[in-house]
């Protein structure tokens, strides 16, 4: 241990000391261009947030608290950390390497699509919104917003072409045991036509008009079908930095499970950055903002999470056929690779739409959704409630 800790100073030691003489060249000014900002952020990227956490962590104690358990044991050392930031190699994964001659393969290192959707392929993965340094404050630019959400004229699910069941007359003693949480971790993803794009950041985000509407609309709908939820729509952005939203978020999620034992389900609402013709699907005259499950490779439920996902995806293609997306996975190296879904395993990101859909479009979703879900949820009520009930026999 002794010898361990002994080779871990010296080599600190000789990081520090490389660090102090780099730091001089660049203050005499000769070939500033050698580390540059771009250069420095170029090899930062190359690491996930979630394993950069992890190993400042060890020296930080408190900031452990924030990583979810499963993920804060991670496997890296530092001399493999520092390899692949100067580098950009992993040591283990060979696509990383291989990347340089054929960069296509850089592209979905980590991800997987474990269902593809209508016309979903590895060139449709899931994109991450752009990371809102400069969001507008309250009152700030809100040209082309309207004040109130457009009228709801299309309510409920597709009329022609698809054959809706009648929805199942909610049961109110359930609708009072809270089952569902929607949350959102990016709250302030919105729409083309509700607010501009930043031009520095590229980031599409409003205050008010943005994603949480989405999930009201969710919450209302699963209410109406007798489906206990709760929405938070708490403004996550002004509380944490960009990177750390997870963390943010996760607080609210445990909350959420403390208040209500009887929490299942955990949806997290985004808004993806993908074009409208990849996002948009029109069903018997109606138009849909597209959906794609996420699920985290990094959390202990991925397997089950998966399932689920699957599950919801191919309800959503027999009763609205080309309104999924599919599902895909992601590692710590594409993404957080957590999204906080160890906490159960019906847990799920759900992408709703792109930047180029509408809040309309989105509402549409968001009663599509609760409809096969509830479909789902019911059945499941069913045959917990068929399960012969054990008695110890002696």
């Amino acid at each position: 241990m002794a010898a361990l800790l002994q080779r871990q100073f010296v080599f600190l030691s000789i990081v520090t000391a490389l660090l102090f003489v780099i730091s001089g060249f660049m203050a005499l000014g000769s070939n500033r261009s050698m580390l540059s900002s771009s250069t420095v952020q170029q090899a930062t990227a190359r690491i996930s947030s979630l394993a950069l956490l992890s190993f400042v962590s060890r020296e930080i104690p408190a900031l452990s608290s924030t990583i979810q358990p499963e993920s804060s044991q991670t496997d890296e050392s530092f001399s493999e950390l520092v390899f692949s930031m100067v580098t950009g190699i992993n040591p283990g994964d060979l696509r990383s390497l291989m990347g340089r001659e054929l960069p296509g393969l850089l592209t979905f290192d980590d991800a997987r699509i474990v269902v593809p959707g209508v016309g979903t392929d590895l060139s449709d993965l899931y994109i991450e919104s752009a990371s809102p340094h400069d969001v507008a404050p309250e009152g700030g630019s809100t040209a082309g917003v309207t004040e109130e959400p457009p009228a709801a004229d299309e309510q409920g699910t597709a009329k022609e072409g698809i054959e809706t069941p009648p929805a199942p007359q909610p049961d109110a003693n359930m609708a009072k045991k809270k089952t569902v949480f929607i949350y959102h971790t990016h709250n302030r993803e919105s729409w083309l036509n509700e607010t501009k794009m930043n031009p520095t950041t590229e980031a599409v985000d409003h205050p008010t008009r943005n994603i949480t509407l989405v999930g009201k609309k969710l919450a209302e709908e699963l209410q109406g079908k007798g489906i206990g939820t709760v929405v938070n729509t708490d403004d996550i952005y002004s509380r944490a930095p960009y990177s750390l939203a997870y963390a943010e978020s996760l607080k609210e999620v445990k909350a959420a499970v403390s208040e209500n034992r009887d929490m299942q389900y955990f949806f997290d609402l985004h808004r993806d950055m993908q074009p409208r013709e990849k996002t948009t699907v029109n069903i018997g005259g109606k138009n849909y903002a597209r959906v794609f499950f996420v699920i985290g490779l990094r959390n202990k439920n991925y397997e089950k999470n998966t399932e689920f996902a699957k599950e919801l995806h191919h309800l959503l293609e027999k009763k609205y056929p080309g309104i999924s997306r599919g599902v895909t996975e992601k590692g710590t190296k594409n993404g957080n690779g957590e999204y906080n879904q160890s906490i159960s395993p019906g847990s799920l990101l759900i992408e709703i739409g792109g930047t180029g859909n509408t809040l309309q479009e989105s509402y549409n979703t968001a009663a599509a959704l609760a409809d096969v879900f509830a479909e789902y949820y019911w059945k499941a009520e069913r045959v917990s409630q068929e399960q012969p009930v054990k008695t110890d026999k002696r």
